[in-house]
């Protein structure tokens, strides 16, 4: 199968992996007798479908995830095999032999199939130990297991080449990270030395789009610093320049150098906090206002979640909500315990 390539005016070329994995797709749906074929990430406990072979009539959509325990897609992943399993009969023939399946086998009945297979994706992400992206699956009607047996060298073939064009694809993403991430002065703060609104909105919203096309994760972190205002009128801008480095410091020493942070303004902070789930990202957003509150500087902080289910503009509101709800949660507390202070109404 051609690669399709783009090239620009540097004669730079790179690999259009929506094109190949749908017309693999296709492919294995006009010469199998599954007619339904799909590309899911393993995440957690969860599989998110990527991509569904064009003219599919089993209800399953890009951007569906489903709990890997129902499906044989959890047994692809855990073994490294390509499983078939039959709602009739014999169960989990693999290419090495046969292996028990302790799954469920409720995606096949929500989508109406009695016939599934699957094999490994793997790829090598950020130059690091070969590992299992997800599955290639396929579902069916109407067929059985000696039906399919014949195909087997196709399915791992095009596992094979899925693999290829993922791993193409994540590989050419990380020279343009690096690239987008070899920022110009023009979306650096000069005074922090963080990224800018410019910047941020630059790599926030193109990391939001390599999310929703891996089906990962990311985690959302605003941070407005509370006394910013109040050191200027006090002390001087000189003063207020000195908190907001400091702050800085502190936000940046506390995550990691693939996250990305910006000062999108006055005392807002903005954190892209990449692979992260729900659960490491709440942990995180406590961690860096224990760490400010430690340094001395008093600051709100909201989060949220950021996956390919979400728009990015749907998170950014929620962890702007979250932060101003811990700032005036934050001056409530101080208005109810400051001496002869009045109530807020």
């Amino acid at each position: 199968m051609d690669v399709q390539c783009s090239t620009d005016g540097a004669d730079r070329s790179a690999v259009q992996p929506g094109t190949m994995i749908s017309q693999t797709l296709a492919l294995l749906a006009r010469s199998t007798p599954l007619g339904t074929w799909f590309v899911a990430r393993s995440r957690s406990e969860e599989h998110i479908v990527l991509h569904v072979s064009p003219g599919s009539d089993l209800a399953l959509a890009p951007g569906q995830a489903y709990a890997t325990a129902s499906t044989p897609c959890g047994t692809v992943v855990k073994t490294g095999r390509t499983v078939i399993r039959s709602l009739h009969g014999a169960t989990s023939a693999t290419l090495r032999g046969p292996t028990s399946a302790s799954c469920s086998d409720d995606l096949l009945r929500e989508c109406g199939a009695t016939l599934y297979a699957g094999s490994p994706l793997l790829w090598a992400p950020d130059d690091g130990p070969c590992e299992c992206f997800g599955t290639l699956g396929g579902l069916g009607r109407n067929t059985t297991v000696d039906d399919l047996a014949p195909h087997l060298p196709l399915i791992t073939h095009a596992a094979a080449v899925i693999g290829f064009a993922l791993q193409a694809a994540h590989d050419a993403d990380a020279l343009r990270r690096r690239a987008e991430r070899a920022e110009s002065e023009s979306t650096v703060d000069d005074l922090t030395r963080l990224y800018n609104r410019r910047g941020w909105t630059s790599i926030a919203y193109a990391e939001a789009g390599r999310i929703q096309r891996y089906g990962s994760s990311a985690g959302l972190i605003m941070i407005d610093l509370d006394e910013l205002k109040r050191t200027n009128d006090a002390y001087g801008h000189r003063a207020g320049d000195a908190l907001l480095r400091h702050a800085a410091q502190v936000i940046r020493s506390s995550f990691r150098d693939s996250d990305v942070i910006a000062r999108l303004g006055g005392d807002e902070f903005a954190v892209l906090l990449m692979e992260s789930d729900a659960p490491a990202t709440r942990w995180t957003a406590a961690r860096v206002q224990e760490s400010l509150a430690i340094a001395g500087i008093q600051a709100s902080v909201g989060w949220s979640s950021l996956d390919g289910s979400r728009d990015i503009d749907a998170a950014l509101h929620d962890a702007d909500a979250a932060m101003y709800a811990a700032k005036c949660a934050r001056r409530q507390f101080n208005l109810d315990t400051g001496p002869e202070r009045p109530r807020c109404a």
